[in-house]
C-alpha cells in the first residue's frame, strides 16, 4: 500500500517552542501581523505548515479542520518568501522594478471560489501596506476571480502593472488568463531553471538522481517555485465512492476548471513529464460490460493499481526553493484524493502529510449545533432523534427519494421555502442576540439577493459576503484601476441606516473563508454532504472561540431531510442540542 510520511499536530492552539521570528517569517511581516491581526504567536499546525513551506523540502498534504489557520499560514509563508527573495535580489544589483519583474508568478494559489481569493488579497494588502508600503502591492499579489466588473478590473491591472509575485485565483478564471483559446495570455507561466534540469535528467533516468543545488544567480529566481491548491477536494469534487459508473465516466469526460487548470500548469512546467517518464508501462486496458461500461473507475484503479506501481517507480524528491514545491490543502481531504493526485501525476514523491490526530472529518469542539425542522404546516421543531421519528424512509425509500427532494425546486416551492427559512432566520437572531456577526448560507442555486430581500421584510438587514472584502480593501484601491470595480464598491458602501454584522452567501462559498468575529452561522436548507457541513459550521467556533450553528430544513417526504441531518451528525461525531427557544 502506498503511504506518504506524517506529520501529526498536537490538539492544543498554541506553541511555545518557536515564535514567527524562529521560522523565519520577516520581522517587518512579524510588526504587521501584532498590529493588523493580534497575532503573536504561531499554532502548533501553523508551525510544522510554515517550517516545511519556507524550508521546501517536500510537497505537502495538509488535513486540518475548519478554523486552525492554514490558509493564513500559508499566505504568511509565501509573502515572507517573497520579500525574502526581493531583498536577494536587490543584493544581486538589481533595481525594485527589475526584481519584481524576475519574480512574476514566482507562487500561484488556487481557490475555489472568489471569497476566499478577495480574504487572501486583503491580508496580503493589509500587511504589506504595515511593513512595506513603499512596494506596489499590484506588484505582489494579485486576485482573479470571474464575473463583471472584477474581470475588466483584473485585465487593467495586469496590462498596467504587469503579473504579481503571487497569483491568487479561481480555476475557471486563472485558465482563461493563463490558457486563453485565442490571444496571448495575460499570465504567462514558465518552469524554473533548475525544474527544467531535472526533467532533462528524469527522462534520462538510469536508476540514479542528483538534484543539484541552484546556481546562485538572478535565473534561479524566476518560474513558478510554489503552488498551493487550496480546498483542493472542493476545487476537483471528484465522485464519491458510491457514485454511479455513469456519474464517473462524466466525470472524467468532462473535468472540473480546476483538473484543467493543474494538468496544463504541471505539463508546463515540466512535472508531468517527469512523471511519465517514471511510470512502469500501462497494464492492458480494462475490459468493458456489454452496455460498454468499463468495470472499474479511475478511483478504483488508483487504489488497486498504486501499490504496484509505487514499487516499481524510481521515488526521489525533487522539491527544492528553487524547483517546485506543490501545497494541497483541506479540512475534508482524503485517502481517494491523495491517491488520485498520485497516480494522476500531480505529485512525483511521497508527499509529507500534515494530518488531524483522528485522522477524520474534523470540526471545531467550540462550537453548539442545533436543527431546526420545518414540518409541512410550518411548525417548527427541533431534529427529533430516530427513535422519536414518527416516519423513517427505508434506504430503499431514502434512495428513490433523495434526487427528488434534493434536485431543482420549481421558482414557487423556492419563493414558499425561502420565506418560511427567513422568518426561522430573523425569529433565531433575535433569539440568541448573537454578539459577534452572523453568516446566513444559502443553497449555491439560491439567489443572496432575492433572500436578502426577503430577510429584510422580516426585519433583518443582510448584506452579500463579498461587500466585507470590498471594504477592507476600499481604502487600498488604487483610484485608477477601472471605474466599474470603484462602481460595484459604492453600490454595497456602508450605510448608516444599514447595521453591520449580518452576511449573506451561498454554500460553495464555505471554503477558507475567516471571519473572526462570527459567532453565528445559520445553514438554511439542507447541506450537500458531510464536508460540506463540516466547512458551513466551521465559519464560526474557530481558534477556540465559542460559535453556535443553527441549520433549518423542511422535514422532506418521509423525513428525508431529517434522516439526512442525522447521519451528517452521526458522520462527524457531533451531537446536536435541542434549541430552548423551540416548543416542540
Amino acid at each position: 500500500m502506498w503511504r506518504c510520511a506524517v506529520l501529526v499536530s498536537r490538539r492544543r492552539l498554541y506553541s511555545t517552542r518557536s515564535g514567527f521570528a524562529d521560522l523565519g517569517i520577516d520581522t517587518k511581516l512579524i510588526q504587521a501581523l501584532e498590529t493588523r491581526f493580534q497575532v503573536h504567536t504561531p499554532s502548533s499546525m501553523q508551525e510544522e505548515l510554515i517550517r516545511q513551506t519556507t524550508t521546501a523540502t517536500n510537497n505537502l498534504l495538509v488535513r486540518q479542520h475548519t478554523g486552525s489557520g492554514k490558509t493564513f499560514a500559508l499566505i504568511l509563508s509565501l509573502l515572507s518568501l517573497t520579500i525574502r527573495d526581493h531583498h536577494l535580489l536587490r543584493g544581486l544589483g538589481l533595481d525594485e522594478s527589475s526584481a519584481l519583474s524576475v519574480q512574476k508568478a514566482n507562487s500561484v494559489v488556487v481557490v475555489p471560489n472568489r471569497e476566499l481569493a478577495f480574504q487572501i488579497e486583503s491580508w496580503v494588502s493589509r500587511l504589506m501596506a504595515d511593513a512595506y508600503p513603499e512596494i506596489p502591492r499590484q506588484k505582489i499579489i494579485g486576485r482573479y476571480v470571474s464575473g463583471v466588473p472584477y474581470e475588466a478590473q483584473q485585465r487593467g491591472v495586469l496590462k498596467r502593472h504587469g503579473v504579481p509575485a503571487i497569483v491568487v485565483g479561481t480555476p475557471r478564471c486563472l485558465l482563461e488568463l493563463a490558457y486563453p483559446e485565442d490571444g496571448t495570455p495575460l499570465i504567462g507561466v514558465r518552469a524554473p531553471d533548475l525544474l527544467v534540469d531535472i526533467v532533462e535528467q528524469s527522462e534520462q533516468f538510469k536508476g540514479e538522481f542528483k538534484l543539484d543545488a541552484a546556481k546562485p544567480g538572478v535565473e534561479s529566481y524566476r518560474g513558478v517555485r510554489r503552488l498551493v491548491l487550496d480546498e483542493v477536494d472542493g476545487m476537483l469534487r471528484l465522485p464519491n465512492r458510491h457514485a454511479t459508473e455513469r456519474q464517473k465516466l462524466l466525470r472524467r469526460e468532462k473535468p472540473k476548471p480546476g483538473q484543467i487548470f493543474v494538468d496544463r500548469l504541471l505539463g508546463t512546467l515540466g512535472v508531468t513529464r517527469i512523471s511519465n517518464s517514471l511510470r512502469p508501462p500501462q497494464a492492458p486496458a480494462r475490459s468493458s460490460n456489454a452496455k460498454g461500461w468499463q468495470k472499474a473507475s479511475d478511483l478504483a484503479l488508483a487504489r488497486k493499481s498504486l501499490t504496484a506501481e509505487t514499487k516499481k517507480r524510481p521515488e526521489f524528491n525533487i522539491v527544492n526553493e528553487h524547483s517546485l514545491q506543490i501545497i494541497a490543502v483541506s479540512a475534508t481531504a482524503n485517502k481517494d484524493l491523495r491517491n488520485w493526485m498520485v497516480h494522476r501525476g500531480w505529485m512525483t514523491m511521497r508527499p509529507l502529510m500534515i494530518d488531524n490526530p483522528g485522522q477524520n472529518i474534523d470540526v471545531p469542539t467550540a462550537t453548539t449545533h442545533h436543527c431546526l425542522v420545518i414540518e409541512n404546516d410550518r411548525a417548527i421543531r427541533n431534529l427529533r432523534d430516530k427513535s422519536e421519528s414518527p416516519q423513517e424512509s427505508s434506504r430503499t425509500e431514502a434512495d428513490t427519494l433523495q434526487k427528488e427532494e434534493e434536485g431543482d425546486r420549481s421558482d414557487s416551492e423556492q419563493q414558499t421555502m425561502m420565506e418560511q427559512m427567513s422568518e426561522v432566520a430573523a425569529n433565531v437572531i433575535r433569539e440568541l442576540e448573537p454578539r459577534g456577526s452572523v453568516i446566513i448560507f444559502t443553497r449555491s442555486d439560491a439567489s443572496t439577493a432575492q433572500f436578502g430581500r426577503v430577510l429584510e421584510s422580516y426585519g433583518v438587514v443582510a448584506r452579500d459576503i463579498m461587500t466585507r472584502f470590498d471594504e477592507q480593501l476600499g481604502t487600498m484601491i488604487d483610484q485608477s484601476e477601472g471605474k466599474e470595480f470603484l462602481d460595484i464598491q459604492a453600490k454595497y458602501a456602508p450605510n448608516k441606516d444599514k447595521p453591520l454584522g449580518v452576511f449573506l452567501a451561498t454554500e460553495e462559498a464555505a471554503r477558507g473563508l475567516d471571519l473572526p468575529d462570527a459567532s453565528l452561522v445559520l445553514i438554511l436548507d439542507i447541506p450537500k454532504s458531510v464536508a460540506s457541513y463540516a466547512h458551513l459550521s466551521g465559519r464560526t467556533g474557530r481558534f477556540g472561540q465559542p460559535g453556535t450553528v443553527v441549520t433549518v430544513v423542511p422535514v422532506g417526504r418521509l423525513g428525508w431531510f431529517e434522516s439526512k441531518m442525522r447521519g451528517i451528525f452521526a458522520a462527524l461525531n457531533i451531537r446536536p442540542t435541542k434549541a430552548e427557544f423551540i416548543q416542540d
